[in-house]
């Protein structure tokens, strides 16, 4: 069978910018494995693929994949694959609202066609208590227990769609330090049921910007992530509960 694919650019405004995205059409001869294989093929964070929807109201049903495993949500998958179904006019332009049926449930982006912006919702955010991790977190990317900010802000797992352990450390230069140790971290995140790290500071280069982050999935054949939607989501989420009252926006690096 032939499919049909996209390659996007998303969390950007430049070509070759943010975080890659393969968007799969024409999938419904393909089984589980045949997606995970071309994933794999594809050797991007995501590939989605695009069929039918088995949920009303929604238009379309999306089953994401990262090169190791099927996820039941992403964040920059879900704004890249609305922007595509608009683009080839699978859904209709203006303010339109484009739901999508994933393994979490169905998933709204919204259309502001003025400013040519797309805005996903996310679930509403789950807290797990906080951690006591540090020792096993300054093994796992290779920093001193000092670096992590753990005294006045917590280690938090947070989910808004998707689990992230969320890791304050103390300063831009530690950020940008950070030497992950595959194993160590792989075997931390599968202790703790998860499969996404962003390790923050608030210390930032760039005035406008509330934090610099960086995010780890090395478990889901993803060694870092320049751009998450998911990671952003749970992290807006929990910030407001660590920096009282303040509006967030998010700087996210990767470094190679």
């Amino acid at each position: 069978m032939n499919c049909s694919f996209y390659q996007v650019d998303v969390f950007t405004k430049i070509p070759f910018g943010g975080n890659p995205l393969a968007v799969v059409f024409d999938t419904e001869g393909l089984t589980s494995q045949n997606m995970q294989n071309i994933s794999r093929e594809m050797n991007l964070s995501e590939t989605t693929f695009v069929l039918p929807s088995d949920n009303l109201p929604a238009d379309f049903s999306v089953r994401i994949f990262t090169p190791e495993k099927e996820l039941p949500f992403a964040g920059h998958p879900t704004i890249g694959t609305a922007h595509v179904l608009r683009e080839t006019g699978k859904v209709f332009s203006g303010n339109y609202k484009i739901k999508l049926s994933m393994k979490v449930g169905i998933v709204t982006v919204s259309e502001m066609g003025r400013e040519n912006l797309l805005f996903m919702d996310q679930l509403l955010p789950v807290f797990h208590p906080p951690l006591d991790c540090s020792e096993e977190l300054g093994k796992a990317l290779g920093l001193s227990t000092k670096d992590i900010n753990s005294t006045s802000k917590p280690i938090q797992i947070v989910s808004t769609g998707l689990p992230v352990l969320i890791v304050p450390i103390t300063s831009l230069k530690a950020l940008k330090g950070i030497v992950v140790d595959t194993k160590r971290l792989n075997h931390l995140l599968t202790s703790l049921g998860i499969d996404l790290i962003c390790v923050y500071t608030c210390e930032t280069f760039d005035p406008t910007a509330t934090i610099h982050s960086r995010v780890f999935a090395p478990k889901l054949g993803i060694p870092e992530d320049p751009a998450t939607g998911s990671a952003a989501g749970a992290t807006g989420a929990y910030l407001p509960r660590t920096l009282f009252g303040c509006g967030v926006s998010f700087f996210n690096e990767r470094i190679t």
